[in-house]
């Protein structure tokens, strides 16, 4: 009951956000003109847009089955979608993403997968995204330096900084166990200065999951081809996911600017923002879009791209994960009922 309703909290502000986010964005920008110039688009390049972003979701489901079947655990493509989607909703109205992996790993509970397999996989897939998305942003931002002004440094700065932190926390849970307490001794202190209540439930959590990083540790130095095999399904699904702005881009006929220009200044956009902790980074990625591209669309398509790009590349797919996370728990509650029937 109690997740049912962090849940419905969740979705309504999740839901706030995007009315707060497109009230602001239209105050500035005519809404009828935006949407006149959509229905103006080749909409070749939106199909390859929409069929990418799924190629995105693909790969990563590919990722996932690879890392299980490495576990000894063999799972259908199909069910690894349904991970990942699931997962992409959860992401998509928690804030900092933290609702995404927790529900992963509860699905594949209910398919008999056990939560020390599902948390290690996850666990490399998460390594592995945030050392192509790291690397591919701090390159992009290499090649478009002279967008980083008007103050999107310092949230270029400060993005790239929370992920490279986040990354170099994982790394030492993962590889250094003697740091990883000493770290964790520090963070009690502290808690214990400011006299924070629940110090002895939170040490409890923090060293259980230290464990199954230190497991995983294990893993990886045992199969190190596995772990590259995971970075590189990673980099092919991360430049899916970039792919969406440049097939946007060319549905307005415009072809000034090569692929990997586009792409590189979406990789730079991304680690930009993808560690604010709002609920699918909604509102700071509306406007960094308008910020960042406005030198490549000008003024009047801007608006017209920006709701294009991420209603691809997110609220489509928010709509389409609601979907199968609606399916997947009316499954649930079926097996549940055949259950009961079966022991009557």
């Amino acid at each position: 009951m109690k997740n049912k309703k962090q849940i419905i909290r969740n979705g309504i502000i999740f839901l706030l956000l995007i009315i707060i986010t497109f009230i602001i964005i239209f105050k500035n920008h005519n809404f009828e003109d935006t949407i006149k110039l959509i229905f103006t688009v080749n909409y070749k390049y939106i199909i390859l847009a929409i069929v990418v972003m799924f190629l995105d979701f693909v790969l990563e489901s590919i990722n996932i089955k690879n890392l299980l079947s490495s576990l000894g655990t063999k799972v259908s493509l199909l069910k690894t979608l349904k991970y990942t989607l699931i997962g992409f909703f959860f992401s998509g109205i928690t804030p900092a993403a933290s609702g995404g992996q927790p529900m992963e790993i509860y699905f594949m509970k209910k398919d008999n997968i056990p939560i020390t397999k599902s948390t290690l996989v996850l666990l490399i897939e998460l390594c592995s995204f945030h050392i192509v998305t790291i690397s591919s942003g701090i390159i992009g931002a290499i090649i478009n330096h002279k967008l980083l002004s008007n103050g999107f440094i310092w949230i270029f700065i400060i993005g790239s900084s929370l992920n490279i932190i986040a990354l170099s926390v994982m790394l030492v849970g993962l590889f250094s166990k003697r740091i990883s307490k000493t770290l964790v001794n520090l963070f009690i202190k502290i808690l214990k200065v400011f006299k924070y209540s629940k110090i002895d439930a939170l040490k409890e959590n923090i060293n259980s999951s230290l464990q199954d990083y230190q497991e995983g540790s294990t893993f990886i130095k045992k199969h190190k081809l596995i772990f590259i095999k995971s970075i590189i399904t990673v980099f092919f699904q991360v430049l899916m996911y970039y792919s969406v702005s440049y097939f946007v881009y060319r549905s307005f006929n415009l072809n000034t600017y090569s692929y990997f220009k586009i792409i590189s200044i979406s990789a730079m956009l991304f680690i930009s923002i993808s560690s604010i902790p709002l609920p699918g980074t909604v509102g700071i990625s509306e406007s960094a879009f308008l910020k960042i591209y406005l030198s490549i669309y000008g003024i009047d398509k801007l608006a017209s791209a920006m709701l294009l790009n991420r209603g691809i590349n997110f609220y489509l797919y928010i709509i389409v994960s609601f979907i199968v996370v609606i399916l997947s728990l009316f499954n649930l509650k079926s097996k549940n009922i055949l259950k009961k029937e079966k022991v009557c």
